[in-house]
């Protein structure tokens, strides 16, 4: 699900003045106090360690739900953009869906929350938040029941880097979920999926375009040229905020806030689930960073090279 204009500064908690250099390292935290002007009450959901499985469980039914929902309606539809692809374009919309809700739960708790234990390394390594093992449950449950599983069936999703991709975010969903639902998951499963909305509108506008194109009436011919446009619109968007998100913000907390602060606490944690998953998450994180650099080689090729030689050649 599964590597913007859309989004806003306010993901990051520095001034704008550390977006240059890139990767300079920020300055140290202070504790974050919101003006009592800007402060908001947000309710997040939120669950202890012994409703784990039943928020996984819940995560899991919704996605299958929305899936098997739209995945009929499309192949009722006497529209072949629809029913040509049915549980591709149904995969698509729950992802989108799912990734926007994720994307909003993640910033209400990065930006604009206040927790009383992010002013120590501590705090934001080791004390679990019931918000972040809800939502570390919730995607552990939708990406293991309904994700992979859609994936596998689904031909055209049976794509290694994804599969590997769905693997990974469930056991960091779920390992950090249930043994060190800390504040930064807030980011890593909320934060960083608001790249993923406008990648999956433009999977799905990508295929649709494709199935348009086969027709041969001025009007199918003029529903593919504009599908092509949205297309090509969404494909900019989604570029743009995976740089942003994936490669700029992801990068730099993996490596200028979590690993620091991960390191540092790692000496005082005694032996266990908790210590081990830290230490599982460190080495995840920067795999999932060698990932996003990944697909921004593909990204590159697919873009960038690919379709301008295809412009030089055709002029």
């Amino acid at each position: 699900m599964i590597a913007s204009s859309v989004i806003v500064l306010g993901l990051v908690r520095t001034p704008l003045q550390s977006f240059l250099p890139v990767l300079e390292a920020p300055p140290a935290r202070q504790p974050r106090v919101l003006h009592p002007a800007h402060r908001m009450s947000l309710a997040l959901p939120s669950c202890a360690a012994s409703g784990f499985w039943t928020t996984a469980v819940a995560g899991g039914c919704t996605g299958l739900l929305g899936q098997l929902g739209f995945q009929a309606l499309f192949e009722r539809s006497s529209d072949p953009v629809l029913n040509r692809a049915a549980g591709n374009t149904a995969h698509s919309l729950v992802a989108a869906a799912y990734c926007l809700f994720a994307t909003v739960f993640g910033v209400a708790g990065w930006c604009f929350s206040t927790f009383g234990c992010t002013s120590t390394a501590a705090g934001r390594v080791l004390a679990p938040l019931g918000c972040v093992r809800w939502l570390g449950a919730f995607a552990f449950g939708i990406i293991a029941l309904w994700d992979i599983p859609t994936c596998f069936a689904v031909k055209e999703l049976r794509k290694p880097s994804f599969l590997l991709h769905h693997f990974a975010m469930a056991a960091v969903g779920g390992l950090g979920a249930y043994y060190c639902p800390t504040y930064y998951g807030l980011f890593f499963l909320g934060v960083v999926e608001a790249s993923s909305v406008p990648l999956s509108v433009y999977e799905g506008l990508e295929r649709a375009s494709e199935i348009a194109g086969e027709g041969t009436s001025a009007a199918e011919e003029e529903r593919c040229a504009r599908l092509k446009r949205w297309r090509d619109a969404a494909q900019a968007v989604a570029t743009a905020a995976f740089l942003f998100t994936r490669l700029y913000l992801f990068t730099r907390v993996t490596f200028f806030e979590f690993w620091p602060d991960a390191l540092a606490v790692l000496p005082t944690m005694a032996a266990g689930g908790a210590r081990n998953t830290v230490r599982f998450l460190l080495g995840a994180s920067a795999a999932f960073v060698a990932l996003q650099f990944f697909w921004f080689g593909q990204i590159v090729q697919q873009v960038f090279v690919d379709k301008w030689l295809a412009r030089k050649e055709a002029a």
